[in-house]
């Protein structure tokens, strides 16, 4: 026989209060930390589709990566600014299709070692991403690129070309050009800065509320420094791909927002110009962030390029706004 009625009602009466202090109390959380909170329920997303965090060090720092599914590996590498976590929405859709995901944090991003002494340039990058292919006895990959990790990406292409099954660089960096923009955006010290760099890098920026706008400057305040290291490196021009693109061996899918402000389409031309047997997509009504806000759109054309059922070499496909 159960517990009296009485029992019972007192019991939900003292599960509704403690759900509602949790309920509290993750609501301070997330008003204080609203980027960390954001990061946890991305994680717990990824791990319920099969993609966990692990660690390991790696040329004396203590790496984070992202890795989940079988198959043929993928390794992603983020931009500037940005994290393994970014490729969130990449990563489900590329498990559920019975792919092996890697994302790393480079030196310096999101949970990786963030060493002073570090020049954080295009190449020390590259370099990082090869030690990290060495350690998971990955000999054969895709490499999957945005904006300063396309650079990266297609470094370690060309200078390791036998590893590099393909190759998607996605709104990338890495050949010369004048930026149109305010390179400090990238660090903000304001609210006002980070919905000027929401602007730029999608052409509908969501509404952010304030507090998550001042945790963003909170953060760009500790961290920025590296964002700032690795901008100076690029701008003396070491490493630029202009040269050397032409020899780009593996298949090669480049994937551009028609309404980039950051990495212009004119660069996508070029380099799609340098390389003819490559596949060229552009995507109306998407910005520098394409491969995230449009992962809807992005999603079942890069399996395409994965499987090898996408367009055929030389192509140049724009993708519609929806």
């Amino acid at each position: 026989m159960g517990p009296p009625l009485e029992g019972r009602h007192r019991r939900w009466v003292l599960l509704g209060l403690l759900f509602g202090l949790f309920l509290a109390a993750a609501g301070g959380v997330f008003a204080r930390w609203p980027l960390w909170t954001f990061s946890k329920l991305t994680q717990a997303r990824l791990a319920w589709a099969g993609v966990y965090r692990h660690s390991l060090f790696l040329d004396g720092l203590e790496v984070s990566y992202l890795e989940g599914g079988k198959g043929k590996p993928i390794v992603f590498v983020h931009g500037i600014g940005g994290q393994s976590q970014d490729w969130a929405a990449l990563l489900r859709e590329l498990v559920r299709d019975g792919f092996h995901v890697l994302a790393m944090d480079l030196p310096g991003f999101g949970e990786t070692s963030k060493p002073r002494e570090r020049s954080y340039s295009i190449s020390e990058q590259a370099n990082f991403v090869k030690s990290f292919l060495d350690a998971m006895r990955l000999e054969r990959v895709t490499l999957v690129g945005v904006s300063m990790g396309g650079w990266i990406a297609a470094t370690v292409a060309l200078d390791q070309p036998q590893r590099v099954e393909k190759l998607v660089l996605m709104d990338s960096a890495g050949f010369a050009f004048k930026p149109s923009f305010d390179t400090t955006l990238f660090t903000p010290r304001t609210p006002a800065q980070v919905e000027m760099l929401l602007a730029l890098v999608t052409p509908r920026p969501p509404r952010v509320p304030n507090f998550v706008k001042e945790d963003v400057v909170r953060q760009s305040g500790s961290r920025g420094w590296v964002i700032e290291r690795a901008l100076a490196s690029m701008g003396t021009g070491a490493g630029l791909l202009d040269g050397r693109f032409s020899s780009m061996n593996p298949p090669l899918l480049l994937l551009w927002g028609k309404q980039d402000g950051v990495t212009p389409l004119t660069l996508g031309e070029a380099m799609h110009k340098a390389v003819p047997n490559s596949v060229l997509e552009v995507y109306d009504g998407c910005g520098h962030l394409a491969f995230a806000t449009c992962a809807d759109r992005v999603a079942p054309r890069l399996r395409g390029f994965l499987a090898g059922s996408g367009p055929p070499a030389g192509a140049t496909i724009d993708v519609p706004a929806e």
